[in-house]
C-alpha cells in the first residue's frame, strides 16, 4: 500500500473521530419531561411520615426527665419495649376499688364463691357485670343471684364433694361451708398486695344475702383493722374461681 493512501486514509479516520467528538460534546442533552406530583404522591408521603413517627415515638421516654417520688420504682424496674406503652408506663395510684362477691362460713371465714354463681361466660365478664350492677346500684340482685344459686348447688355439692378431685374438690367443699354472701367495693394497695397481704386496705358492704334466704341493701364501711376481724382464725382468704 502506498504511504500517501496510508496517510490520507489515517487523517481521514482522525478528522471523522474529531467531529463525532465534538457534535456529541457539544450536543445538549434533552431534559426527560417529569410530570408534578399529584394529590396521591403528597398523601402517601405524608402516610409514610406519620407511620415513621409512630414507630419512633417510643424515643421520647429516654429525653424526659427521670421520674421521682413514688413512681421512681417503676421506672427502674420497667424494660424497654413493652414499659414504654401507656397500660405499663402512664402514672397509676398507689390503689385500685373492685367490686365482688365474698362469702362466710359458720366459722367466720372468708371464701371468694365461683362467678358462674352470678351467670355464663368467663372470669373477665362475669367480673365487669358484677362492677357495672354494683355501679347502678343493684348490689341486691347481685348478692339475691349468688344466694340463691348457692342454695341451690349445695345440696348437690354435699354429695358429691367425695367424688371430686383436686382443686375443685377443695372449692366444692369450701362453698359447701358458705351461710351468706357480701357484695363489697374493696380497695386494694398495689404494695401491699404484690408484697403478699392479699387483704383489702378497706372496704364497703352494698347487700348482703343469708344462703336461701333474701337479699337486702346495707352501708357498711369497714377499716382495715375491721376487715382484718372479718377473715376468721386463719387471717386468710380462700380465693377460689
Amino acid at each position: 500500500m502506498p504511504l500517501t493512501s496510508f496517510h490520507h486514509r489515517t487523517n481521514t479516520e482522525l478528522t471523522r473521530e474529531a467531529d463525532i467528538h465534538e457534535v456529541t460534546h457539544h450536543t445538549p442533552h434533552r431534559a426527560v419531561d417529569r410530570p408534578p406530583p399529584t394529590r396521591a404522591d403528597w398523601f402517601g408521603l405524608a402516610v409514610g411520615a406519620i407511620g415513621a413517627g409512630v414507630l419512633l415515638s417510643p424515643l421520647r421516654h429516654y429525653a424526659r426527665p427521670p421520674l421521682s417520688g413514688r413512681d421512681a420504682p417503676k421506672f427502674t424496674r420497667d424494660s424497654f419495649p413493652l414499659s414504654t406503652f401507656p397500660m405499663f408506663s402512664e402514672a397509676r395510684g398507689r390503689s385500685t376499688y373492685v367490686p365482688h362477691v365474698v362469702g362466710y362460713t359458720a366459722d367466720g371465714d372468708r371464701v371468694i364463691p365461683s362467678f358462674a354463681h352470678f351467670g355464663p361466660g368467663g372470669l373477665n365478664q362475669v367480673r365487669r357485670q358484677v362492677s357495672r350492677a354494683v355501679r347502678r346500684g343493684e348490689a341486691v340482685r347481685v348478692a339475691q343471684a349468688y344466694a340463691d344459686s348457692l342454695a341451690q348447688t349445695q345440696a348437690q355439692v354435699r354429695g358429691s364433694v367425695a367424688s371430686a378431685a383436686g382443686r375443685r374438690r377443695e372449692r366444692r367443699r369450701q362453698e359447701a361451708c358458705i351461710e351468706r354472701v357480701e357484695v363489697v367495693r374493696s380497695r386494694f394497695r398495689f404494695e401491699e398486695y404484690y408484697a403478699g397481704l392479699r387483704r383489702p386496705h378497706r372496704e364497703t358492704v352494698h347487700a348482703v344475702a343469708p344462703v336461701g334466704g333474701v337479699a337486702q341493701a346495707v352501708q357498711q364501711k369497714r377499716t382495715a383493722s375491721q376487715v382484718a376481724e372479718t377473715y376468721g382464725a386463719r387471717g386468710v382468704e380462700e380465693v377460689r374461681p
